[in-house]
Parts: structure tokens; C-alpha cells; sequence
């Protein structure tokens, strides 16, 4: 099956076909470069950053924010068991979507995220993508609970993928260095697309989900959640809609996931916690509010009301 992703893999730019001559993948079509090491391969086209230089300077920004917390974390000793950096879900009376609970001790919360985002989605024997697919956390618990068929996951930092290539242990999981805006797989390879809590950081977020529309199948689900400020909610239904997409599900889990950040805070700011190596060993401004810990302006803002935490399924009619 991985024999059969590599196959579907194209240029990230302009969808050619790729030829590989050493440790580098080359585009027949607009001779675009990509190295492919024993670390990762890695799809991102380095042109881009003399094309759209704002852009890409917003996304070397994210690369060296996650591989800071990806050091911070190696250096802690927490590192084997960090694998999700998403704020969780704890149910709270509003109505549940998934159909499996999570027997996980750690992480639970988050793994919980991951299960009502999928809700009753099908995923047995599909093909699925993970879009900024972090340390692997939600691969690991696709592959756990709903064994699909295949599960690619796709992360603009080399770190994490660094990170998944040395903790995956084979199967049918494919691990690559790549852009949400520019993903290097051809039209219509994938049933189900996943992303969670990825997007807000994606300069082009029309782009993004266009790419999505386009790489998968007829009938194929996008799972997808976001913490958007309360006013562009509205605009970025549109902008799914007019990619091609049509929302089957859209529903506001702020009290779940603020929830989830107060149980996590004791867990995050203690000694061994990613708030205090964070801290310690990275340049990263405000890791408090980067990972929402109760008094932090987003989770403030999402107190408010200001800030929603969306929860979405979409198809491809």
C-alpha cells in the first residue's frame, strides 16, 4: 500500500510527474527539487519563498516555532509521550458525535478531539490524509480505532516528521514533509482528509481548502476543526463552499475544548510539562498562549466568546 501512495505523488507546485534520480525527486514538467533523505522526504518547493516571500516567511515562522517545541520536548524526557499539541475535548451535555471511547490514560482528552471529529465518519479501509499531521498523535489513533486502509500524514515542519519517521515502526502509514496550500498528491487520492487545529496558521486559506476539494474522491469526507475568531466563522463557510464543499456538520465545541484546557493546565505547567521546557529551552514568545492555558488572551477569547472552536464535517458532492 505505501508502494502505492509513493505512486501518487506529484509536484507540489504544478502537479507533474516526479522522477527520482539519487537523494532528490525532480519534476518532469517545471523542474521543481525535492530531497528525499533517511530522515523524511521533504515536498516543499523552495521557490515559493521568491514568489510569495510574505507567505513563506509566515511559514518558516511556524517551522521554527514547532521545531523549537519539538526540542523542548526531546530535551524534557517527555517527548515518546507527547505526540498531540491539540487543547482536547471533555463532553459537557451538549450532543456527542462519537461512536468509540477512547481507553487512552494519556492524552485522553486530546484523543477524544480526534474520535468527535470524526464522529461517524467511515474510515475502515479508506484512504486518509492528515494535514499538519504534527507528532502523529492522530494517526496513531486512527490506526488504533478505525484501521484504514492507508493514512498519509503531511506537516510543513521537518521536525515532526523527523519525529513520526523514527517512531513509526512500518504499516501502512506514509510520513512527509509538505504545504497545506501546495499538497504534492494527484486529483482525487484520498477518501477522507483530516486537519485539526492546523489551518489558522495557513497564509492562503482559500488555497488550502481548494487543495483539499481537489485531492479527494467523490463522496469523500473532510474532517476538519478550528479555533476562529467569532466574525470569520461566516466567511470561512463561504470560502469552503465556493472550494466545492458541502458542510454536513458545523457545530460550536468552545465548552468542550475550554474544558480541556483546564483540566490540561496542571498537567502542562508542571515540571515535566510543555509550558516549563517550552519556557526554558525555546524563543517561542508566549508558549502559554500558544497552547491556550487558562488566562491566556485566546483562552480568554474563547471564554468571551469572541474566538469559536468549529467542529466540521464537509463532502465532495
Amino acid at each position: 500500500m505505501l508502494q502505492h501512495l509513493h505512486a501518487r505523488l506529484v509536484c507540489s507546485s504544478c502537479k507533474g510527474v516526479l522522477v527520482q534520480s539519487e537523494a532528490l525527486l525532480q519534476c518532469c514538467s517545471c523542474d521543481a527539487v525535492y530531497t528525499n533523505d533517511d530522515r523524511y522526504v521533504s515536498m516543499l518547493d523552495r521557490r515559493e519563498q521568491f514568489v510569495h516571500p510574505s507567505e513563506w516567511n509566515r511559514k518558516e515562522a511556524e517551522i521554527r516555532d514547532y521545531s523549537e517545541i519539538s526540542h523542548s520536548l526531546a530535551l524534557s524526557g517527555i517527548g515518546r509521550f507527547a505526540t498531540f499539541l491539540n487543547y482536547g475535548y471533555v463532553p459537557h451535555g451538549n450532543e456527542q458525535h462519537a461512536v468509540i471511547e477512547p481507553d487512552d490514560a494519556w492524552n485522553r482528552n486530546s484523543v477524544k478531539l480526534l474520535l468527535e471529529t470524526v464522529g461517524r465518519t467511515a474510515i475502515r479501509e479508506r484512504q486518509v490524509i492528515d494535514i499538519g499531521c504534527g507528532r502523529g498523535g492522530n494517526i496513531a489513533a486512527l490506526s488504533k480505532y478505525f484501521k484504514p486502509l492507508s493514512i498519509v500524514g503531511l506537516d510543513i515542519c521537518p521536525a515532526n516528521i523527523a519525529y513520526c519517521n523514527a517512531k513509526s515502526r512500518g504499516g501502512d502509514s506514509l510520513y512527509l514533509v509538505g504545504d497545506a496550500e501546495n499538497i504534492p498528491f494527484a486529483d482525487e487520492s484520498f477518501d477522507v482528509v483530516l486537519n485539526i487545529e492546523s489551518a489558522h496558521a495557513y497564509p492562503n486559506r482559500s488555497r488550502f481548502y481548494e487543495e483539499v476539494y481537489r485531492i479527494m474522491r467523490v463522496g469523500g469526507v473532510f474532517l476538519y476543526t478550528e479555533l476562529m475568531l467569532g466574525d470569520q466563522v461566516a466567511q470561512n463557510i463561504r470560502l469552503l463552499e465556493e472550494a466545492g464543499l458541502s458542510v454536513i456538520r458545523n457545530q460550536d465545541v468552545t465548552s468542550n475544548v475550554l474544558l480541556s484546557c483546564d483540566e490540561s493546565a496542571r498537567q502542562r505547567t508542571g515540571t515535566q510539562g510543555i509550558a516549563s521546557n517550552a519556557k526554558a529551552s525555546t524563543n517561542i514568545g508566549d508558549i502559554n498562549e500558544f497552547i491556550a492555558l487558562p488566562g491566556s488572551k485566546k483562552y480568554e477569547e474563547m471564554k468571551a466568546g469572541t474566538r469559536q472552536y468549529r467542529m466540521m464535517n464537509l463532502v465532495k458532492r
